[in-house]
């Protein structure tokens, strides 16, 4: 029997590997099964990943692997898909066996990239995929049968796959009635979530068996992947713990708060909330509870989620520190290796990219939302690993409020349908059960409000400073100071920030400069510098920042500015003052407005900065509504119910107004493109733009790049990488991750700007040392010339 070959790989000493398609199409729906068994559908996932290269078994597929040709010119991915459908799809889809077919089909098609099932033009994907000629179907239909599996095979195991999204199809049903989505919006979405499920499983066992082959390699054989024992490392974090002073009221609060997570920690898997203030031992907490449910309830990893504008790794130093084994970690903060989809073509960079296969993973808001809704394989690949995890969510009103929908259903999904416990922690927890498309139970709080646990952190006083032009502010801060050792200013802008640096630091306080123009091994240094500076007994310090200060950073200074924004930004910056109760009495946190402030391009802050104008107004009034505190519960309340009121219709579902649609609809019911104008209406219960949908979707309000910069030992990272001339995948995921820390995102607009300051190595932007300052970070306002590259 003829073999036909899907991968070749040609070692260093000239010796030529082959790979067959059976071979990689069993390893491959092997990978894909296991991937997916904690959502009950290992056949769903299997049958799929076993007909995604039947388009490989043709002669014309055969010739250009041998001899080279342009990537992706021969078409693969549409065989599979159509196999599945002729052979199982009615011809229209009125039962859940056409749904299955589908799903399937989805999975199989979307190996290499997402496609829209109905675009914008309302054309449908799966007509496309059935009707395209020249593709050698039935040749490559007729070899795949021959030699990787027959109709036996298929037919079985698509009884047992459809059998697995029955139940699936049936939890759907039931999330929808109890949300009552009578317009079944909500059912149409979930089923993309399903689809997206299933094509993550496909692309990661397709990815993961590729770079086997490529490595050379052995794969893993067992149907489950090994489970973590996760008590050694609970009873490593309780011994320390155990070993904590309780001197101080402050201490035995933590304390206590502590032990609630780990008792919680019992209770079966659904979506709860930490809800404690500021300086609560929020991460430690949060830390053993997972450890202790995950130990509990056999999960398969515990992934946290540090907020969007975080740019230290305080948290994960915790982490690390606390489980003390760094080999079931994976810290992932962002992609420096640049990928590109094509529908037909792996690009082999893709394997040097990280997928979430450690028991540990510690990553960033933008990396978490990616990884739900970004079109990038990269990221549709890492959403099984979504599955019988824990899922920490730090600060998790960073969730932007444009994507509540979105972001409220995925957790409904994965905490009903796939065994993943949620837990949503901050001081200021947003109201997401009140959201218009909201959380199908309001979330638990693990350890409820007392009054008498929270009185150790009445630590701040906020104070409304009035309204001020940016030339004012610095003689204000200096006013500020003249009571105190140290300050804190946090700008919405890093402009602010910049020009409150330069002209504060024209005076006799040590000033420093934190922003996310800064990589994070330059921010981690300056915050060192800053804690040293706090120690002095007589040295006046000044820090002016981002709100990259606001998250995850145990600091304390004596007084606190904000300039005005949402309320959760207010107290998080709040906690960065009089942190520890170092002063007796509440310490003042100022909150200014900016008159001259043009926040154009960060509506979102806008909008909560409004919503929070009108909270001071009605304070003003009528103070004893608010439990006379700022930072009440009461106050925050009404900030998110105010917030959620003002929100025009659409905006929660990620509205896109050029597209006069949502992302909510595109990527659900997508009654927009499909509609009974289309001559396929009815034919196919599937319709979401899923290609368009992913590449229109941000997880920031506009798409960024990593770019790797000049400082400290970046510099000699760039130059290694400029001389590489052979670059392998395992030696190129090597190099990512020790680069990681000299990286910043970049803006579309700012790189733009950047021009020839920018230049690509191997898929990985690196920026010239003449636009990096060492105080402040990248800098658009340098004299140099560019080079030329």
């Amino acid at each position: 029997m003829k073999k036909y070959i899907a991968h070749i790989q040609i070692s260093s000493n000239g010796e030529i590997q082959e790979q067959t398609v059976t071979e990689h199409c069993r390893n491959t729906a092997e990978y894909a099964g296991k991937c997916l068994n904690p959502a009950g559908l290992f056949h769903a996932g299997y049958l799929a990943g076993l007909l995604h290269d039947a388009g490989k078994c043709k002669e014309e597929f055969q010739t250009y692997l041998k001899n080279g040709g342009q990537r992706g010119s021969i078409n693969h991915t549409f065989t599979g898909c159509r196999m599945i459908l002729e052979h199982f799809h009615g011809e229209y889809s009125e039962r859940f066996e056409d749904v299955t077919a589908e799903l399937l089909a989805c999975a199989i098609a979307s190996h290499h990239g997402l496609f829209d099932c109905v675009d914008p033009q309302r054309n449908s994907g799966f007509l496309h995929r059935m009707q395209k000629e020249n593709i050698q179907y039935q040749e490559s239909h007729r070899n795949f049968l021959a030699c990787c599996a027959d109709w036996n095979e298929i037919e079985e195991q698509f009884a047992l796959a459809h059998a697995e999204l029955s139940v699936l199809f049936e939890k759907l049903m039931q999330l929808s009635s109890q949300n009552q989505d009578t317009a079944l919006k909500e059912v149409s979405f979930y089923i993309g979530l399903a689809a997206r499920l299933l094509s993550s499983a496909v692309m990661d066992g397709d990815r993961r068996d590729t770079a086997a082959f490529m490595s050379q390699t052995p794969k893993h054989t067992d149907r489950d992947e090994p489970k973590t024992e996760w008590r050694p490392y609970l009873q490593n974090i309780e011994k320390k713990l155990e070993a904590f002073s309780k001197d101080t009221p402050l201490q035995l609060v933590r304390a206590d708060i502590s032990k609630r997570c780990r008792c919680f920690a019992e209770k079966p898997s659904a979506v709860y909330r930490l809800n404690v203030p500021t300086g609560g031992g929020k991460t430690l907490s949060s830390l053993r509870y997972a450890l202790a449910h995950a130990a509990k309830w056999k999960k398969k990893r515990i992934i946290f989620v540090t907020p969007l504008l975080s740019i230290l790794e305080q948290n994960a130093k915790i982490i690390r520190d606390y489980i003390d084994d760094d080999s079931i970690i994976l810290e992932h903060h962002s992609n420096i290796v640049q990928t590109t989809n094509t529908e037909e073509a792996l690009d082999l960079r893709e394997l040097a990219v990280d997928s979430w296969h450690a028991p540990v993973i510690l990553t960033t808001m933008v990396q978490f939302l990616n990884t739900l809704f970004l079109g990038k394989t990269t990221s549709v690949r890492r959403f099984h690993a979504l599955c019988d995890a824990v899922i920490v969510i730090d600060e998790v009103q960073t969730v932007p409020n444009h994507m509540l929908t979105l972001f409220n259903l995925a957790v409904n999904f994965l905490s009903e349908l796939c065994g993943t416990t949620f837990l949503l922690c901050s001081a200021t927890q947003p109201c997401f059960e009140q959201a218009h498309h909201p959380l199908m139970k309001k979330p638990i709080d693990v350890v409820p409000f007392d009054p008498k646990l929270w009185e150790p952190f009445c630590r701040t006083t906020i104070i409304d400073a009035g309204k001020k032009q940016l030339e004012e502010i610095p003689p204000f801060v200096l006013d500020i100071l003249s009571e105190a050792q140290n300050i804190l200013v946090v700008c919405n802008k890093k402009s602010e920030a910049t020009f409150l640096y330069e002209r504060l630091s024209e005076t006799n306080a040590h000033c420093f400069h934190l922003s996310a123009s800064m990589c994070m091994a330059h921010r981690r240094e300056t915050l060192q510098n800053v804690y040293r500076a706090l120690k002095s007994p007589t040295e006046k310090t000044i820090c002016i920042a981002t709100q990259v200060i606001e998250a995850g950073v145990d600091i304390s200074f004596q007084r606190v500015i904000r300039f005005s924004a949402g309320m959760d930004s207010i107290v998080q910056a709040a906690g960065r003052c009089n942190r520890n109760g170092e002063e007796k009495i509440p310490a003042p946190v100022y909150i200014v407005q900016c008159l001259d402030e043009n926040l154009q391009k960060m509506q979102e802050v806008q909008r909560a900065k409004n919503v929070t104008t009108v909270l001071l107004e009605a304070f003003k009034k009528c103070p004893q509504s608010f439990q006379y505190d700022l930072s009440s519960n009461a106050s925050i309340r009404w900030y998110y119910q105010r917030l959620y009121a003002n929100m025009k219709a659409d905006f929660q579902n990620y509205a896109i107004p050029k597209q006069k649609n949502t992302l909510f609809s595109m990527l659900g019911s997508n009654t927009q493109y499909y509609t009974e104008d289309c001559d396929f209406y009815g034919k196919y219960t599937l319709a979401q733009s899923f290609q368009t949908a992913g590449r229109l979707f941000h997880a920031l309000d506009e798409d960024t790049v990593d770019v790797v910069v000049p400082y400290g030992e970046g510099e000699a990272l760039i130059n290694e990488l400029a001389v590489q001339t052979n670059v392998s995948v395992p030696w190129l995921q090597e190099w990512s991750r020790r680069a990681r820390p000299y990286t910043i995102a970049l803006y579309e607009y700012q790189k733009e700007a950047l021009g020839n300051a920018l230049h690509s190595v191997n898929g990985v932007l690196l920026l010239i040392p003449e636009v990096y300052d060492p105080q402040t970070g990248l800098s658009f306002n340098q004299k140099s010339t560019f080079l030329e590259v």
